[in-house]
């Protein structure tokens, strides 16, 4: 197999290593909700829009932040988890008192498809690990060296700016909503206004995704580059140990 070809392997396999413990890392940390719920002034959101709720949620707790914050993180917890427990969550008032569930029937719906869509994410990036780990050993093998780290950023800056290019073009809001059309099942709501869901004005969608799509490539890069840089390194020591072995003694 050519260099450059292995190379190329070597580099595709190790960007979904890095995206998938980046999501990793992002979700142990709850995707920074409790800071994005403040740049985005999250908690104006639900002022304004709870009380228009038309599925007769308007008794939902607008000022109670810490309630927000569990709800969230119950809501990430589950679709960890194949949306286990999604149809019971609820809220209540300062007494402890339930007041309602927290998501419609198409709300627990649409997150269970996101359940499943990162149940094959968590997947692929297992996968891909075990595969990223078993090519260094041909390349070690063969001698061959890892891409330079400046092909590697040069290579990803293409396809981000590629990216870029169609996010431009199109609009973020309009790639968002057709990566929606083309994901999931046609007969399951995706779209939720502010004033028919809980969900949608909790994560202020869109624009909380935003935040962490820029959140996970930043990590992504970091880990890339830590995993590169630890790749080099064990390359060398066994390509080292490997001519070292066959040195007279």
């Amino acid at each position: 197999m050519p260099r450059c070809l292995a190379g190329g392997v070597y580099g595709v396999l190790l960007w979904v290593v890095a995206l998938w413990l980046a999501w990793l890392a992002l979700a142990a940390v709850e995707f920074l909700y409790p800071l994005a719920y403040g740049w985005l002034d999250i908690g104006t959101t639900l002022q304004t829009y709870v009380p228009q709720n038309r599925f007769g949620k308007q008794d939902y707790p607008v000022s109670d932040m810490a309630q927000h914050m569990q709800h969230f993180a119950a809501i990430s917890h589950a679709i960890h988890f194949q949306g286990a427990g999604l149809a019971q969550l609820s809220y209540h008032d300062a007494q402890g008192k339930v007041l309602g569930l927290l998501l419609t029937r198409d709300e627990v719906l649409h997150l269970q498809d996101v359940a499943r869509l990162v149940t094959g994410g968590m997947a692929v990036g297992a996968v891909a690990t075990l595969l990223w780990l078993a090519w260094l050993v041909p390349m070690a093998k063969q001698g061959w060296h890892l891409p330079s780290l400046s092909v590697l950023l040069l290579g990803s800056a293409g396809v981000l700016v590629v990216l870029a290019a169609v996010l431009s073009a199109f609009g973020f809001e309009s790639v968002f909503y057709a990566l929606h059309r083309w994901i999931f099942p046609a007969d399951h709501a995706w779209f939720f206004y502010y004033q028919d869901s809980l969900m949608s004005s909790l994560m202020q969608a869109p624009n909380l995704f935003a935040v962490i799509g820029v959140a996970w490539l930043v990590l992504s890069l970091m880990f890339l580059l830590l995993l590169h840089t630890s790749a080099k390194f064990l390359l060398r020591y066994f390509q080292g140990t490997s001519i070292n072995s066959l040195k007279p003694r």
